[in-house]
């Protein structure tokens, strides 16, 4: 079979699943509607009605041999979707998009309060989902609702945070789970001032001159013990090196759109413009063309120079491949038309792939139609 029939066959196979949960959910969703109707015609007391109704979901879960929960979750998302976004439901209903899909779309128009911005969903989500992974979806349905209704999900940050807190698990064998919850930005400096340093332990103890065995994982373990056990101080002053991209006009309070980490999740514009005021924090200014390309640095030579490695690593944010989300540190740089063959070592002709992806474009078993758009304009920027 021709990898152009497998493909043929694989759409197929996930349309089939597509359509048998749509299936699933219709029926769930009927059934529901015509018990709760009939029993709300009843002549029973409040009490009895809504013991009632619980019983109808009882029913329908054992049927499925799902939890109750599950069955209500669907109950509501379909009547979401059936309400707010019919050209979802309806996308559902031809198999275009699956169940995650949809409850990854229903939980968001659950959440946005205005009418236009349902349209807004509607008329944008399809289209980014059908050729995007789930996880891929919900990160650009988080900057969707953070750019369509900034004031109100800078309401449900502050409030979030106001839960921030720490706990401890202990697992009985030794070990315990020490657990923060933290804002966003801050958890990701604080991950990734843990990697550099861990990254940066000399292999050979200067002290004893035995080899470092630990694994990478065990020296951010020590290493945030250590930090936790012998510093002092609660203010926040920020120090690792992360990527946040945000448009000026959002930066200078224009407009209110949120800043976008490397992984593309939101962060709240007022958190940014403090960080930006910070003493430390460094500007590292792209200019885009309309398309949201950084304009073209050409470099005589293969190696990138840092500046350009920096660039393109803002730009691109994660591997390339459509569907992989491999983090930017952890990619290559690929000249797109080989450097042998004459391409040029130039923003045009490079981007991130990450070392597995990476090997199959250098053995010939990575074509274009692979490859997503960067991260800096291929998320639909909401």
């Amino acid at each position: 079979m021709t990898s152009e029939l497998t493909a043929r066959a694989l759409d197929a196979a996930r349309r089939a699943r597509a359509l048998a949960e749509f299936e699933e959910w219709k029926l769930i969703a009927a059934h529901h509607r015509r018990r709760v109707a009939e029993i709300d015609r009843s002549d029973q007391i409040v009490l009895g009605k809504e013991l009632a109704r619980r019983e109808v979901t009882l029913e329908i879960a054992q049927a499925l041999h799902v939890t109750e929960h599950r069955v209500w979750a669907i109950v509501s998302e379909a009547e979401i979707l059936r309400e707010r976004t019919p050209a979802v439901w309806a996308a559902f209903r031809t198999g275009d998009l699956d169940a995650a899909r949809a409850t990854a779309i229903a939980d968001t128009a659950e959440r946005l309060v205005q009418p236009e911005s349902w349209k807004k969903l509607e008329g944008a989500a399809v289209a980014y989902a059908v050729t995007h992974t789930v996880n891929e979806l919900r990160c650009w349905l988080r900057r969707f609702r953070a750019r369509t209704e900034p004031e109100q999900t800078a309401i449900e940050t502050a409030q979030a945070v106001e839960k921030r807190h720490v706990s401890v698990t202990h697992n009985g064998d030794g070990t315990s789970w020490l657990n923060a919850l933290l804002p966003t930005g801050v958890a990701i400096a604080a991950g990734e001032r843990l990697r550099r340093a861990a990254k940066d332990l000399p292999a050979i103890d200067p002290e004893s001159g035995e080899k470092d065995r630990r694994t990478r994982d065990q020296k951010q373990a020590d290493l945030l013990a250590h930090w936790l056990t012998s510093c002092t101080g609660t203010a926040t002053d920020i120090r690792a090196e992360i990527a946040i991209s945000i448009a000026a006009t959002d930066l200078i309070g224009l407009t209110e759109g949120p800043g976008v980490t490397r992984a593309g999740e939101p962060l709240d514009q007022a958190w940014v413009r403090e960080l930006a005021a910070g003493e430390h924090t460094i500007f590292r200014r792209l200019v885009l063309d309309p398309l949201g390309r950084v304009l073209d640095t050409k470099i005589i030579g293969y190696r990138p120079t840092e500046a350009l490695r920096r660039a393109l690593h803002w730009r691109d944010g994660t591997c390339r491949v459509m569907g992989c989300l491999a983090p930017v540190r952890e990619t290559d740089l690929d000249h797109a038309i080989d450097y042998d063959s004459g391409g040029e070592t130039s923003a045009r002709n490079l981007r991130c792939l990450c070392r597995k992806h990476h090997n199959m474009k250098s053995h010939g078993h990575l074509g274009d139609r692979y490859l997503g758009e960067p991260a800096t304009y291929g998320a639909s920027t909401p």
